[in-house]
């Protein structure tokens, strides 16, 4: 009986602690702003400040992006992408396809995990011209980091 009792807490304790460290991490908000318009996904966003917040505790993967006035939301997917060290503050990559930016990543202040979205239709299709333009020397993409 004492034996369950201490397994039973012990058991209590851990899941506790886990539950703590879990909220600690999926908590977590991030401010930039950004001095262009772009896109997440299809949606168009303008330039301003947003911030970035995570919508699901569990997979980690749902997040939406609103301006701080709140006149501008959009909600996406992003998966995990581990960078080589922790960003020394919020910084979100773009990439550019001449004068369109489309969201890349989202990386937190002293973190090394950060999130990467998939490209969605509409910017394939401009990376495939900017693709087809840089072997004619036309044209080029790249990507822009904005803390």
């Amino acid at each position: 009986m004492k034996n369950q009792i201490v397994k039973s807490a012990a058991t209590l304790c851990l899941f506790l602690m886990l539950g703590i460290a879990a909220s600690a991490q999926t908590s977590r908000e991030l401010t930039v702003t950004v001095p262009f318009n772009f896109n997440v996904g299809r949606t168009e966003m303008p330039a301003g400040t947003y911030t970035v917040y995570r919508l699901n505790n569990f997979s980690g993967e749902g997040y939406m992006l609103r301006s701080t006035d709140c006149r501008e939301a959009v909600i996406f997917n992003a998966k995990m992408v581990q960078g080589a060290e922790a960003m020394s503050v919020n910084r979100l990559e773009f990439r550019q396809y001449g004068d369109k930016y489309f969201l890349a990543r989202v990386w937190p202040a002293g973190a090394i995990i950060g999130r990467e979205l998939l490209k969605a239709k509409t910017e394939r299709r401009m990376a495939r011209n900017a693709t087809n333009r840089t072997a004619n020397r036309e044209g080029r993409s790249e990507t822009v980091f904005v803390q």
